[in-house]
């Protein structure tokens, strides 16, 4: 069972095991299907008499790869089918993947005997993209098209939509296509346009980093200066951070400029402040209650 957000990849992921296997054992029997066409195919053969013939279809595959297994919340008589048709496969050692947009026991509408079942294997959740990551994403994507696309855009998209890998493609599609079409280079100006139609305007809201120093350096009872400064006291290293965090997150400043900003560091220390807030607001509910009314500021 493998589960996320959508434009995670869970699709390609499934489609990725089918085809690895296919080409490791060419005499396997693998069937890919959505929740959802396996619910269409499942009425018409009621609908044409050929129930027997539907069930035998996905009883004699080696590996069934089902997408989207949320969509049978509600379907009684489909969860059914398909419940009978896991404990056939399973009894006989085939292999399930499934894939859904929660965590099993999060699914509403479904049974808790096929819940039982889709907890019964291996459950792994795919988490959202790093910045590096979504970055490499970008740029490969602007190779394969051969395209150039100055690295600050490639960061400023990245950095704008960071949980969802569709979305964020799609951003760069829209951007290259209105490059295209209306003979303009790209540049920040465009990329911020494209990101605020897609985003919506309260997105970007024109904050700057010193914005946000002044506003930290309010909050949190620390001078700017040692904001920008060197001092790594416990206080002014995490205030630190969380400026960085909302510069990042509020700010059209690349990383390496807000790295720039705070005493000329570089921005694989931006990444690491970010990732240090993100991983306290996990972990604190104080903290993350904190960072919460921060961002009300910046987006209020």
């Amino acid at each position: 069972m493998i589960y996320s957000n959508p434009g995670l990849g869970k699709t390609h992921l499934i489609q990725a095991i089918g085809n690895k296997i296919m080409q490791t054992k060419p005499s396997a029997r693998v069937v890919y299907i959505t929740s959802e066409q396996f619910m269409h195919y499942f009425i018409r053969s009621i609908q044409q008499n050929k129930s027997s013939e539907f069930a035998n279809t996905y009883r004699n595959v080696d590996m069934l790869l089902l997408d989207d297994a949320q969509f049978f919340q509600t379907r009684e008589q489909t969860q059914e089918q398909f419940f009978h048709l896991f404990n056939d496969l399973y009894q006989q050692g085939k292999q399930i993947v499934l894939t859904t947009d929660k965590h099993p026991t999060e699914l509403i509408g479904l049974k808790d005997r096929l819940i039982s079942r889709f907890q019964s294997g291996l459950i792994v959740d795919i988490q959202v993209s790093d910045l590096e990551t979504r970055i490499a994403i970008l740029l490969k994507e602007a190779e394969e098209g051969g395209l150039e696309i100055p690295y600050s855009i490639v960061e400023f998209i990245a950095t704008s939509i960071t949980n969802d890998i569709r979305a964020m493609k799609g951003a760069l599609i829209r951007l290259l296509a209105i490059s295209s079409l209306k003979k303009v280079d790209i540049n920040m100006e465009l990329a911020k346009k494209v990101l605020k139609d897609i985003l919506g305007k309260s997105t970007f809201n024109n904050v700057t980093i010193n914005h946000v120093i002044k506003y930290i350096s309010r909050e949190l009872k620390i001078s700017e200066r040692q904001l920008v400064g060197k001092g790594r006291t416990m206080e002014v290293a995490i205030a630190r951070q969380i400026a960085m965090y909302l510069c990042r997150e509020y700010t059209s400043s690349s990383l390496t400029n807000i790295g720039l900003y705070f005493g000329k560091r570089d921005h694989s220390t931006v990444i690491h402040a970010c990732r240090n807030v993100e991983t306290k607001i996990n972990n604190d509910n104080e903290f993350k209650n904190k960072i919460h009314n921060m961002k009300n500021h910046f987006s209020g």
